[in-house]
């Protein structure tokens, strides 16, 4: 912390860093920088719970970036509890747990993108729930 003119310059907390981006950077001994999501904070609905399940049976994983505005607002979607049941495939390096060589191999070229497990592309980009029970044929009731 730094005092210039009489006044303390220190960084904002995590929590509003993470609030801010959507993600914070946490940097290990190594100076290394990995970018962790911030957590999904609604709660999911019970449709929501259900479609996720059905996705992760029929092999669909989103693949995203952290720093990708359109994946927040889609894992928010879904919601905390369905959002932990997902596939996800993070195409950043410098994300946590990123897998860039996944994606390019799997062909991903905008985010967020829905596959198949086989390779077939479900959908890609920022979609509401029901287009994506839609074209997964879920055959759920969304309100």
């Amino acid at each position: 912390m730094s005092v210039y003119n009489n006044e303390a310059n220190a960084a904002p907390p995590m929590a509003v860093i993470a609030e801010e981006l959507g993600y914070f950077p946490v940097t290990n001994k190594l100076g290394e920088t990995t970018y962790i999501p911030a957590r999904v904070k609604r709660h999911s609905t019970d449709q929501a719970i259900e479609l996720s399940k059905f996705l992760k049976e029929k092999g669909v994983t989103m693949y995203g970036a952290f720093w990708c505005p359109h994946c927040q607002r889609q894992k928010e979607m879904f919601g905390r509890e369905a959002w932990d049941i997902m596939n996800y495939v993070e195409c950043d390096r410098r994300g946590m747990n990123g897998n860039a060589a996944m994606c390019l191999k799997d062909g991903v070229d905008g985010f967020p993108t829905f596959k198949y497990k086989n390779g077939k592309e479900l959908a890609g980009g920022e979609m509401p729930l029901e287009r994506i029970a839609k074209l997964s044929g879920f055959k759920g009731a969304f309100d």
